[in-house]
This record gives C-alpha cells, sequence and structure tokens, in this order.
C-alpha cells in the first residue's frame, strides 16, 4: 500500500527528531518519515547523546494521534515491535526487547528508541526516533559501549542493505500504527512474549537511584507491574529499569 505521507531521506543530520520537529511546525501530517544513514547529534533518553556513526540506521515518524496523550503511551512499545519484525525479515534475527523499548540481541543493545511528547493533552505530537546498529563494525562504536551494544553485522557476519531494512521498517511501522488506531491492545500479545523483562530480578531506576523488585508482567496499558522486597506493588508506565547482574 502506497504511504500517503511524505518520506524524506537524508544521507547525514544532526537529529532525525531535531529535524522532524522543524518539519512538523511546518505543517507536516501524521505518518510523516525521515530517515538517515548518520547522525551527528543524537539524542537519547534523560538527555543522554545517542552514538550515531555511519553504517547504521536512523529513522524518526511523526505522529498526530487522535487520542488523549494519556493513551499514547503504548506507540513506543509499537516502535520496538516494528523494529523486531523488520530485523526478522531484513537480517534473519529476532531481537529480544527489554522493558519498555530497548531491542536486544545476544544480551547487547541494538537498537535505542526515543519518543517526544508535545501538543496538548487532547491533541498530542509524537515524534518516535529509532536508532539501528546496522552494518557498523565492533571496533566503530566508542570504546564505552562495545561490550554493552552491538550491531547486526557484528553478531551475524552479514552486512545488510539499509534501504531494504528502511522500507521495510517504515512498512510495519504503517501496519502496526494503523493497527493501534483500531485498538491500542492490538499488538499486547506479541509485545509480552518478546519483553525478556517479565520474571528478571530488576533495579527500578529513579531520581539516580536503583529499588531492587521483581518484573511481574505485562499490563493491558504496557506499563511493567512490579513487585518491591516489602511485598508492595506498583505499575510503571514510564521510567527505566535495569537487570540485576548475577542474580
Amino acid at each position: 500500500m502506497e504511504r500517503r505521507a511524505p518520506v524524506y531521506t537524508l544521507e547525514r543530520v544532526d537529529s532525525t527528531n531535531t529535524r522532524l520537529k522543524e518539519l512538523a511546525r511546518q505543517g507536516a501530517p501524521d505518518g510523516t518519515l525521515l530517515i538517515a544513514r548518520e547522525q551527528t547529534s543524537g539524542r537519547g533518553r534523560l538527555g543522554r547523546s545517542f552514538a550515531s556513526p555511519p553504517g547504521g540506521l536512523y529513522l524518526s515518524m511523526l505522529l498526530r494521534p487522535p487520542r488523549a496523550a494519556e493513551r499514547c503511551a503504548s506507540l513506543t512499545p509499537l516502535a520496538a515491535l516494528a523494529v523486531r519484525r523488520a530485523a526478522a525479515a531484513c537480517a534473519g534475527v529476532t531481537p529480544a526487547i527489554k522493558w519498555p523499548n530497548d531491542l536486544l540481541l545476544h544480551g547487547k543493545k541494538l537498537c535505542g528508541i526515543l519518543t517526544e511528547l508535545s501538543g496538548s493533552a487532547q491533541a498530542p505530537q509524537l515524534i518516535v526516533g529509532v536508532g539501528v546498529n546496522v552494518n557498523t563494525a565492533p571496533e566503530d562504536f566508542p570504546e564505552e559501549l562495545r561490550e554493552s551494544a552491538c550491531s547486526l553485522f557484528g553478531e551475524t557476519g552479514r552486512r545488510v542493505a539499509l534501504d531494504a531494512l528502511a522500507q521495510r521498517l517504515a512498512a510495519e511501522l504503517d501496519a502496526l500504527y494503523a493497527a493501534w488506531l483500531r485498538d491500542e491492545r492490538s499488538f499486547l500479545e506479541e509485545y509480552r512474549a518478546a519483553c525478556v523483562t517479565v520474571g528478571q530480578e530488576i533495579l527500578v531506576l529513579q531520581n539516580g537511584a536503583g529499588r531492587p523488585a521483581r518484573a511481574l508482567g505485562i499490563r493491558e496499558d504496557f506499563s511493567l507491574e512490579v513487585e518491591y522486597a516489602d511485598g508492595s506493588r506498583e505499575a510503571l508506565r514510564f521510567g527505566e529499569v535495569s537487570v540485576r547482574p548475577g542474580v
């Protein structure tokens, strides 16, 4: 099916999210995509930088969903599933998902996703940014990331055609978003099956500290239900967790 929204392709950009925000201010429609092969100022969660060397695929999608902002949290898990599907189709590997949106291959981070929300509570605007390590050689990662990050090429020994992966990822994003518009829980069971956080001993990271907990399951709103050592439970809708090593 032909896309109604435009697709912009650039070789090099400061940040696909930043550039797409500019297009959004100019009136870009729901579903607009911006794709690049290199970012010079990639951004991650909590203001962190995101390493974006050549050989990766960097893509951002503009969403103007006809929903209240509080109902849009599942759009980030949606993006994680789209990457998982695209990697399976184009590289023959199926990454796992660490709640809520990190893609892992052989225990290392393959992809990061950053969703930025703006607009009003009743008319939200989201920019979903995806960075996939595709053909990056292991030695091309910053030294501090070589033990924790990976690429499709580094893990499989096979290079992936970036254009083919970009097209497949765009198609998966479109399909999942269309399904989400019909039913916000349409891909819940697929996400549950892909999420490896459930059942793990974790640290819930908040305000610079980690609180030990056990991940119990994914609820219908895609929040992570956790149980703390004192028996209390909480449903995490946003945030960051870390799997506790050696537990």
